[in-house]
């Protein structure tokens, strides 16, 4: 058998150096670019090719030929797809239907093509609908295959009913090794493709899908189910063949025993009859006349009972007045005194001395009494020896067995096989008395081959009865073979049907839950779940549909109060900026706006200006990174810190240096301020600035055009700590212009993407220089607004505009 698995582990190993070629090629080569169909029609004719030379290269075992032709058809359908696999098994089919005509075995022609045919149908439908159009785990791989071969075993069977003893030699010599090989040989093949594929072969502690924690617990129940039913069947079978070998045997030696004691009680009556007869003629009798006729007719012994029952003369002077009442055996034959004429006793010990053996038939006198003759086992073996022969050597214990007979020396007395007048041990039997009791069934290698065996003595003779452990057996064997083979494909069956079953009724089902609640979980709440297949999961619907119900109205009332409370907030940080134009009616010397368009109901951008004294204007713009209420928290903060603190005189770099410091501290959601700030002396027209940061601003001098204005800016406001702020001047005479603007201006984008940019708002605000510091901030946001179109402003919108008129001296001088 070792040889034979050597031998078929190199064929064994195609498939699999096959699997691993095309799944390279369809992984790293242009193969993959090819039409779906004519890959598996390639493929499928390959993994043919490789399960023909299955059937070509098979192993010959005592004249059956075993193989792993299935390997390669079920390795195409579970590992390339269902096509490839059922094109694969029709080609090996075929071509073993007609491998006949060439040298293969023609006894299971049938079988093997339907079962290579079915191999192709069983792992396409596996994969396609079990594992989802994937290719499997290996263990399944070998599971596939050692049932597929489980049922071409099964096929052997169902073909040819007629000849089930002949479909069994065939089952029992190739099942081993075809399940063995085809099973690892497709798990290799899986297992192979899924290393090269890099895929985790391992049971891990991640979390998997229910389909396959659902398909791994089933599996192992079926298995534990299976080997649980599997041990009690083959206990049982076992059991039942052993009884029916021992009844067997026992009916056998029973059967030859009584045909022995008919013929010795036969002929010892016979002999008893005759001697009555001399006797009742002779009227001398006496010891001498009794011992003549003892050896006349090679007897052992001759008694003459009276009427009373005791022995009156016999060839033993000893037994003469001996009372056959006064004895277990001898007491036995006065029934003849009574209403029987003559009877039999079988071989015994005597009453008179146990240490005698002898079988006695008593016949009744015309005078009265009876006459007993006696057989010692010389004289009765010698008597009955020919019919024994005749009774046993033709005798069969079922097909193969036989019944060998010996004497008290253990000399065969009749054989089979021809071991007459041989000892005993020859035949390969050896019976100790001492330890072994008769009528039980013990194992001896009878004639060189190993067999269930049981003796007893009868009439001085061991009957033996021997039958062949395989022909004892083979009910078992071919029962325990078939019962388990049934019970692997009823088991798969099951497994498949109840794991579909549970697709069907629970996974699918699950999953179109989970969809419906990934949806949900997006932010589509107006989604129904509606799966209404059984009432628990009609119920889990209603359920659920009632929550996102409750939910949505959850929703707006939250909204609306968060609607309203930011209404609020927006109100009050608007109202925290200086939102009156003009804000110095009484003043003519320059001319300010600003306005800020949060994105959200609150924001982070600001602006802000009030008067440092009679003769000086602060003016800034901010923007807080972030939105929503955390920036527009942030922006309160910083507006009033900086505020406070250009009220103190600071120079604008100092104000900002102070700012930083404040904000720093405890700014544990690391937000961050960009800035432009300036002092106008609106004696001088001189601005003093600092830039933390922030986009720079866009000034205009009169008769000109605007431009940015290019200095370098320091580092942002509660980015880091021990910052210094630098301090700039720009110089402003009449009609002077400075716009400034967060990059919500300039970062607008579009639904293509694009952004609004600085050319363009240099370009818009040069296209509208003359205009008012007011209509100026106005036209840039409706250029903004026409540029974004139907997208969503993403962020705060903030512009500031001044413009310097008249210096104060020249007002005073006027005046």
């Amino acid at each position: 058998m070792a040889e034979t698995f050597i031998k078929l582990s190199f064929t064994a190993i195609v498939p699999i150096i096959v699997s691993i070629t095309i799944y390279f090629l369809e992984k790293k080569t242009n193969f993959k670019k090819l039409n779906f169909w004519i890959k598996q029609l390639i493929i499928g004719s390959v993994f043919g090719i490789v399960a023909v030379c299955g059937t070509e290269f098979g192993v010959s075992v005592n004249g059956a030929t075993v193989n792993v032709r299935d390997a390669a058809v079920l390795s195409a359908g579970l590992i390339f797809g269902a096509p490839a696999g059922i094109l694969a098994g029709i080609i090996g089919g075929v071509e073993r239907w007609f491998a006949v005509l060439w040298g293969a075995g023609i006894y299971t022609r049938l079988a093997c093509s339907i079962s290579t045919v079915l191999a192709g149908f069983i792992g396409a439908t596996l994969r396609k609908y079990m594992f989802d159009d994937k290719k499997p785990m290996w263990y399944y791989g070998l599971a596939i295959g050692t049932v597929t071969e489980i049922l071409h075993m099964l096929m052997i069977f169902i073909t040819n009913m007629s000849d089930v003893h002949t479909a069994f030699i065939f089952v029992k010599l190739c099942s081993l090794p075809m399940i063995t090989l085809n099973g690892i040989a497709v798990m290799l093949a899986v297992l192979a493709v899924s290393i090269i594929g890099k895929e985790k072969i391992r049971i891990t502690h991640e979390q998997k899908k229910i389909s396959q924690t659902f398909q791994r617990w089933l599996l192992v129940c079926v298995a534990v189910a299976f080997c649980v039913t599997s041990i009690f069947t083959i206990v049982l079978q076992t059991q039942f063949s052993q009884n029916d070998t021992e009844k067997l045997l026992a009916l056998n030696i029973k059967d030859v025993k009584a045909e022995i004691s008919d013929a010795s009680d036969e002929n010892l009556l016979a002999l008893t009859h005759t001697v009555a007869k001399e006797i009742q003629v002779n009227k001398n009798i006496n010891s001498d006349y009794l011992t003549e006729l003892a050896n006349k007719y090679n007897i052992a012994e001759i008694n003459i009972i009276n009427e009373s029952g005791i022995i009156i003369a016999s060839t033993n002077s000893k037994f003469i007045n001996y009372d056959m009442a006064s004895g277990e055996q001898s007491d036995d034959f006065l029934v003849l005194l009574k209403d029987t004429t003559e009877y039999v006793q079988s071989y015994r010990p005597i009453s008179y001395d146990k240490r005698i053996s002898r079988k006695y038939a008593g016949v009744l006198l015309d005078g009265g009494g009876f006459v007993q003759v006696g057989y010692d086992a010389e004289s009765f073996h010698t008597d009955i020896d020919t019919q024994v022969i005749g009774t046993t050597r033709n005798r069969h214990v079922g097909s193969e067995g036989c019944i060998i007979i010996a004497n008290e020396s253990n000399i065969v007395v009749s054989d089979r096989q021809g071991y007459e007048d041989q000892e005993l041990i020859s035949t390969g039997i050896l019976i100790d008395t001492d330890t072994m009791a008769q009528g039980e069934c013990f194992t001896a290698k009878v004639h060189g081959e190993t067999c269930y065996c049981m003796y007893v003595v009868s009439e001085g003779y061991y009957i033996i009865a021997a039958i062949p452990q395989n022909e004892a057996n083979f009910s078992r064997d071919i029962s325990v073979y078939v019962t388990v083979f049934m019970e692997i494909i009823v088991f798969a069956a099951v497994f498949v049907m109840i794991y579909f079953l549970i697709k069907i009724l629970v996974i699918e089902n699950i999953q179109k839950i989970n969809k419906s609640l990934a949806e949900i979980t997006d932010g589509n709440l107006n989604v129904s779940v509606n799966v209404r297949t059984n009432e628990e999961f009609s119920s889990l619907s209603d359920d659920i549909n009632s929550t996102v119900v409750t939910l949505k109205r959850y929703i707006t009332e939250a909204a609306a109060r968060i609607d309203k409370e930011l209404e609020f907030a927006k109100a009050i940080q608007y109202s925290a900026l200086p939102n009156v134009f003009p804000p110095y009616p009484d003043r003519t010397d320059f001319d300010i706006f600003a306005e800020m368009i949060t994105a959200k109901e609150v924001g982070g951008d600001f602006y802000d200006f009030y008067m440092l004294g009679k003769d000086r204007l602060a003016f800034l713009i901010a923007d807080v990174s972030g939105k929503g209420i955390p920036a527009a928290m942030f922006m309160m903060t910083s507006k009033t810190l900086i505020k406070s603190l250009a009220e103190t005189g600071m120079d604008v770099n100092e104000v900002f240096t102070h700012t930083n410091e404040k904000l720093c501290e405890n700014n544990d959601a690391g937000m961050f301020v960009t800035a432009w700030m300036g002092f106008l002396d609106l004696k001088t027209g001189l601005v003093s600035y600092a830039n933390a940061g922030h986009n720079p601003p866009l000034v205009r001098h009169k008769n000109g055009s605007f431009e940015y204005l290019k200095t370098r800016g320091s580092f942002v406001l509660a980015g880091m700590e021990g910052t210094k702020y630098h301090k700039n001047e720009l110089q402003l005479n009449e009609d002077d212009q400075i716009f400034l603007y967060t990059d919500g201006v300039t970062e607008a984008t579009n639904a293509e993407n694009q952004l609004y940019g600085e050319e363009r708002l240099l370009k818009t605000l040069n296209s509208h220089k003359d205009e008012t510091a007011e209509a100026l901030c106005k036209i840039i946001k409706a250029d903004v607004d026409k540029f974004v179109g139907d997208a969503p402003q993403f962020d705060d919108i903030t512009m500031l505009c001044i413009r310097y008129n008249t210096k104060m001296q020249d007002m005073e001088q006027s005046i």
